[in-house]
């Protein structure tokens, strides 16, 4: 357990530097959403770069990376009124794909477990609150609702791209090339 809270490399150059690129990443690919309807979002793909990092760098990495990169986001494109809430939901998500993934292969059953306790625990329980907070309990229960249309139908996709891009970004680390040079 020490050794999975260690914070001791997570903050080195190298790894804010990657950090750095992922939040930007993180940016750019929730502004690219695939929608069947006008309400019904089917398919995002920002997930992905706090999913690696917390594959790559832990907990730590995780949670902070959630905070900057949800926080960020907003500052960038607001959409409606600030609220810490949404920002704990994603430093959740990423800690649970740290949790189940970081140390660990990246194997269909963790990958499925983190993507279903992150559907159970953070978009049925977290955001149902935070909506509900924000926007009344009615529409809570219709944004949760249309979130389980949409999590079930994302939830291969989700599955099968952190798989690869985990396992992709595991490799990448590892070669000399994305190693720090000693002088």
């Amino acid at each position: 357990m020490r050794r999975f809270f260690s914070a001791k490399d997570v903050f080195k150059t190298k790894n804010i530097a990657v950090m750095a690129m992922m939040a930007a990443l993180h940016f750019v690919l929730s502004q690219f959403t695939i929608y069947l309807s006008p309400t019904f979002k089917a398919i995002t793909f920002s997930y992905l770069p706090g999913a690696i990092v917390a594959i790559l760098y832990g907990p730590w990495a995780a949670l902070a990376f959630g905070f900057v990169a949800d926080t960020i986001g907003f500052i960038a494109k607001p959409v409606g009124p600030y609220f810490i809430g949404y920002a704990v939901s994603e430093m959740l998500a990423n800690f649970t794909y740290a949790a189940f993934l970081y140390r660990k292969p990246v194997s269909l059953v963790r990958v499925l477990l983190s993507r279903l306790v992150i559907t159970a625990v953070v978009t049925f329980g977290l955001n149902y609150l935070w909506n509900a907070i924000m926007y009344g309990s009615a529409a809570s229960a219709y944004f949760t609702s249309v979130r389980l249309i949409n999590n079930l139908a994302q939830l291969p996709v989700y599955v099968a791209l952190i798989m690869f891009f985990g396992r992709l970004a595991l490799r990448l680390d590892r070669t000399e090339f994305f190693r720090a040079k000693s002088s």
